[in-house]
């Protein structure tokens, strides 16, 4: 493994020094490479952000790092970088450096969301003189992701704690403005979460610091709300609607668990957010995941039908973060039309993922042109009988990781009774070790004369 690493960090070298040598001929408007090297995190935000002058807190970070959470290292950072008079002329840079820092590490040093998401950040002068913070979000907040996008709301509110800044307190007509913009940008853009006009003007209303932003879409502007002492465009502000949207109102539950965490007051109001169902009684019937889904584009399986994806528990060294697993046969059965890597949208956790093999859950159960029904684990097997399959009546297992879940703050659902699963209740029931507890056949299961017919206690009330 070390000579693995060894050997990319000597390729990496070779390959930036021919880059270096090319750039020095002077065709290029820079005459060294752009991209910075950098080993992790750490270094990533550093690098990203040198023009702000933060030279050393990449070892600040690893060490935050190494005892808390992401959230709690970008805003403990966030806090001293506002509080260091060094750190710029004005309370408006030295608030810019703490949130660009802390949303970069939040996203780990690889958006461009620091850089172009988070646009502008003031300090405004309010009209009873106390100066308030705007956040000025632009089109690339998008990459950060609603988690990222809400904690830097949540950043610049405990900034704002830490130096005496007052609160924002929007006018009517601006409450009203953001009710206008955000269904006018779900008309032009995609949104994950729809909120309805009450959660906007909760929102709105007692969110510390202004959302604003830059006229994303063109010449698309709003029609009632317009020429607002403090908006200083007619235009739909895309960055900010996605702020309120996709971050403060979809990721409200995940939000209210950190600030609770923190011990932040004047945040109760998100208990009040992410709660509303749907007007239309049909499309509240319809999952989401097919709502979105794209004239086109397949459907694999429709949700709790019989014949879909059975939900496995667990990771492969196939998969990574958003991903999932099925078995090489299933893509095979499919027509190889699911193939490594192809992104679908799952009913749990309900976010998109990447497809990836794992050949230890099971493959699909199908008909075959005899009237045959027949399990299809492996490979070989699949492409053998692919011509003769008439249907397939169950399409085997799916591979999702417990992480996924608690990620999107979704609920584990019940899963599918596994082989690991039996292997304890073997175990509970007093099968010998000394015979291996691995997978047997049917005969082997028939014959094995030591497992007692009675059912363990756990194991009880589901045969009942």
């Amino acid at each position: 493994m070390d000579l693995y690493f060894r050997t990319i960090e000597s390729e990496v070298d070779r390959a930036y020094a021919v880059a270096e040598k090319a750039r020095h001929v002077g065709y290029d408007p820079e005459v060294v490479p752009e991209i910075p090297r950098a080993q992790d995190m750490a270094m990533r935000v550093e690098k990203l952000l040198a023009h702000l002058g933060i030279e050393g807190i990449s070892t600040e970070i690893r060490t935050l790092a190494a005892t808390l959470p992401r959230e709690e290292v970008a805003l403990t950072i966030a806090r001293r970088i506002a509080r260091d008079p060094t750190r710029g002329e004005s309370t408006a840079e030295r608030v810019e450096a703490a949130l660009r820092v802390g949303l970069a590490i939040l996203t780990e040093g690889i958006l461009v969301a620091p850089l172009e998401g988070l646009a502008e950040v003031h300090v405004i002068e309010g009209r009873d003189r106390a100066p308030y913070i705007e956040l000025y979000y632009a089109g690339p907040i998008r990459a950060a992701g609603g988690t990222a996008q809400a904690l830097s709301v949540l950043l610049a509110d405990v900034v704002r704690r830490d130096l005496g800044l007052a609160a924002f307190r929007p006018d009517p007509e601006e409450v009203g403005r953001y009710k206008e913009e955000i269904p006018l940008y779900k008309s032009l853009q995609h949104l994950q979460y729809v909120p309805t006009p009450q959660e906007i003007d909760l929102v709105v209303r007692n969110v510390p610091v202004a959302i604003s932003g830059e006229a994303t879409e063109g010449d698309a502007e709003v029609s009632a709300f317009r020429n607002l002492e403090r908006v200083r465009t007619n235009g739909i502000r895309g960055g900010a609607c996605l702020v309120i949207a996709e971050g403060l109102c979809q990721k409200a539950a995940k939000l209210q668990k950190i600030v609770e965490k923190l011990g932040l007051d004047g945040w109760e109001f998100l208990a009040g957010l992410g709660l509303h169902s749907n007007d239309d009684p049909e499309e509240a019937r319809t999952p989401k995941y097919l709502q979105d889904s794209v004239g086109g584009r397949p459907v694999l399986a429709h949700p709790n039908h019989p014949g879909g994806f059975r939900l496995v528990y667990g990771r492969a060294r196939t998969t990574g973060l958003a991903a999932c697993a099925v078995n090489p046969a299933t893509m095979v059965l499919l027509q190889n039309f699911v193939a490594i890597g192809t992104q679908v949208k799952l009913e749990y956790p309900g976010k998109a993922a990447a497809m990836g093999v794992c050949d230890t859950i099971e493959g699909p159960i199908v008909e075959l042109d005899d009237g045959t029904v027949t399990a299809v684990h492996d490979l070989a097997r699949a492409e053998a009988l692919r011509s003769r399959v008439r249907r397939i009546i169950d399409l085997g297992e799916i591979l999702v990781s417990v992480g996924e879940f608690l990620e999107n703050n979704q609920p584990l659902v019940p899963s599918g009774y596994s082989l690991d699963w039996h292997l304890e209740e073997l175990r509970e029931a007093g099968a010998p070790e000394s015979e291996g507890l691995g997978v047997a056949s049917y005969d082997q299961a028939v014959r094995c004369p030591d497992v007692p017919r009675s059912p363990p206690s756990a194991l009880a009330p589901l045969l009942a």
